[in-house]
């Protein structure tokens, strides 16, 4: 298996297990015991302890942002209400399915699924950035200035630091990169898009 679609498959098993993680002290969770999840988690343990600890990281930034947009991923309805996780066989994105991972709640006909990117094109392709507006490009709706207030700062000084290294400044050499970098862009992300939501619900809903 090549090195890329191994660490693909390494991180979809991360997210599910982020997820069963977080999700049954709140709820009654299974997991579909299937191929793909074999495959994934063999993927995971193929990896040394501090790579698994960087997919597991990563993906429990994607878990508390999902399980605070959603609620219906932490609250059943009664107790025949179970949240199943599932990863997805790859013949589903043959015909269109860009799903891997899948969460459902069959009782309420529910059901929300995640596309595991991470690979270096898509980590290189920035999709948050001081020139792009997310919620005009994914949503149809404007960002706030005070969500541009907050992270033009941040992308300021990373264009700082590497102009004065003459473009030689590496991503590896910065330090405490969750400190300054990470997490408050993604706080600044996660405030904007509950905004944009809380002020269209149906909409926004819709679009995600």
């Amino acid at each position: 298996m090549a090195g890329q679609m191994k660490a693909g498959k390494a991180f979809e098993y991360a997210i599910l297990r982020e997820f069963k993680g977080k999700l049954e002290k709140l709820t009654t969770v299974k997991v579909i015991d299937n191929s793909p999840l074999i495959l994934a988690k063999e993927c995971f343990h193929g990896f040394d302890t501090q790579k698994q600890g960087r997919y597991l990281l990563t993906a429990s930034f994607a878990v508390n942002f999902l399980i605070d947009i959603e609620p219906r991923l932490s609250n059943d309805i009664d107790e025949t209400d179970i949240l199943e996780l599932e990863i997805l066989p790859d013949s589903q994105g043959e015909i269109g399915d860009v799903r891997d991972v899948l969460a459902i709640r069959a009782v309420q006909k529910w059901e929300i699924g995640v596309s595991a990117k991470n690979n270096h094109k898509a980590v290189k392709h920035s999709r948050l950035s001081p020139d792009i507006d997310f919620g005009k490009k994914w949503l149809g709706v404007n960002c706030s200035s005070n969500y541009f207030s907050k992270v033009n700062p941040i992308f300021a000084k990373l264009k700082d630091m590497q102009k004065k290294s003459d473009g030689m400044r590496t991503w590896g050499s910065i330090d405490a990169k969750s400190l300054i970098v990470y997490t408050p862009i993604l706080n600044a992300f996660k405030d904007e898009l509950q905004r944009l939501y809380d002020a269209d619900k149906e909409r926004i809903s819709r679009q995600l």
